[in-house]
């Protein structure tokens, strides 16, 4: 199809501002069109549009933020909330949760002519923020509407919001309290939520081990590292049984290094004898057993409930 230039400056800003493009008149929003059925560009959202070789080299929740940054120029006045503020502020979350859905907060009525890729959350007041110049509900409120996600999707995201110092466990419940929502759900987050959880892949794990009714670990928990004393090993999961043995548990312990493609082979052999010594050197301090977790594995949580059962780690229930 012939070069539209106005088209191709529209393109070139979008990209240049990490956006979807759109038409500012009748004339450019048909020309858009009629490139997206000539299969030149993609459309996630009813009059958004962004190049298809772009657009696929964009990661899961760049292609969500490309989408909330255009709405944000179209409709500055909105408020994004729930997973698109999660989103702006940056926090942890598993990338299975983006399924094209736009989620904004509104205090009026139903918008009877929304894409069907918006959701609306209704609140009688809306507590805003701004977040990157862009309008978002409060770190209280968005994680109060997160709360309605599984369990172990939502705890990622408690956690990441505390681990960054966003929020604080007192400031979500006192929130809470003056919101409709499920109270239920929220408390149980509160309860759980843990600032030590370094990244999501533990947070999953750890919501993964509670939700099945393993005992909650010892997180980040120190041993001694007899060749570097300022340093002490530190472990991602960690419990002290009565009967006097000790369970560690690592996400993605071993796996990080077994990257056979990297040229660099005495780095890597490095890294395994230090993996190596690091374990002979948590065993002498009454480490009984050292599960290793890869992702995988929290992708199918029978296999991570087996695997702890025969490590022995108690369950609760």
């Amino acid at each position: 199809m012939k070069e539209h230039k106005a088209v191709t400056a529209l393109l070139r800003v979008a990209e240049r501002e990490r956006r979807c493009a759109f038409g500012n008149d009748r004339a450019q929003r048909m020309a858009l069109k009629r490139r997206e059925c000539a299969g030149e560009l993609i459309s996630p959202y009813r009059g958004l549009y962004s190049a298809q070789t772009y657009w696929h080299n964009l990661g899961t929740e760049q292609r969500s933020l490309h989408v909330i940054r255009a709405l944000a120029c179209k409709h500055p006045q909105w408020v994004f909330a729930e997973l698109s503020a999660v989103c702006l502020y940056g926090l942890q979350h598993a990338n299975a949760l983006h399924d094209g859905t736009v989620c904004i907060a509104s205090s009026g009525g139903v918008g009877g002519h929304d894409e069907p890729r918006l959701r609306r959350f209704y609140m009688n007041r809306v507590p805003q923020r701004t977040c990157k110049g862009i309008f978002v509900t409060s770190p209280e409120r968005t994680l109060i509407d997160c709360a309605e996600r599984p369990f172990v999707q939502a705890l990622a995201i408690y956690d990441s919001a505390l681990r960054i110092g966003l929020t604080t466990v007192n400031a979500i419940g006192s929130a809470a309290v003056q919101a409709v929502c499920d109270q239920q759900a929220v408390s149980r987050l509160l309860r759980y939520a843990d600032s030590r959880s370094e990244n999501g892949g533990e947070s999953l794990m750890r919501g993964i081990m509670i939700d099945r009714d393993f005992a909650v670990p010892l997180l980040q928990r120190e041993f001694e590292n007899p060749y570097n004393r300022s340093m002490p090993y530190r472990v991602d999961f960690c419990w002290k049984l009565a009967d006097g043995r000790i369970i560690v548990a690592e996400y993605d312990g071993m796996a990080k290094y077994a990257d056979v493609s990297n040229p660099n082979r005495a780095s890597f052999q490095a890294k395994m004898e230090y993996e190596r010594r690091r374990e002979q050197d948590l065993k002498s301090q009454g480490v009984t057993v050292i599960v290793h977790v890869v992702f995988e594995e929290l992708m199918s949580p029978s296999k991570l409930e087996n695997k702890l059962i025969n490590a022995g780690v108690p369950k609760i229930r």
